[in-house]
């Protein structure tokens, strides 16, 4: 799991309107995201995640495993466990831990 905070698009199965949001973290099965709507534990979600500007997003299935409140807010945080992820989104993000993994080793020397 690596640090990340990229913009990422949710929405729930046969809901085209989706949340725009920030991921906190990533990792190859799944992410950590901010949400101010509440999808609640074990429900669907598209994912669209964008890696850097300008490429397509990875989009994946998933399912919330986890949600808490954020205090004094009216934000949730998200555990999203990816179901569907093609294999071309797979090595795209990846090679995009990796690089994120291999910028934070860097810069603790």
């Amino acid at each position: 799991r690596v640090r990340a905070y990229r913009p990422v698009r949710l929405a729930r199965p046969g809901n085209p309107r989706g949340v725009e949001t920030l991921t906190k973290d990533l990792s190859a099965g799944g992410l950590r995201c901010l949400s101010s709507t509440l999808f609640p534990v074990t429900s669907g979600v598209l994912v669209e995640l964008t890696l850097s500007s300008g490429t397509e997003p990875v989009t994946a299935r998933g399912r919330t495993v986890w949600l808490s409140m954020i205090p004094a807010s009216e934000q949730f945080d998200l555990g999203i466990a990816f179901t569907e992820l093609s294999e071309e989104n797979k090595r795209r993000l990846s090679v995009y831990i990796e690089r994120l993994q291999s910028q934070t080793a860097a810069s603790q020397i």
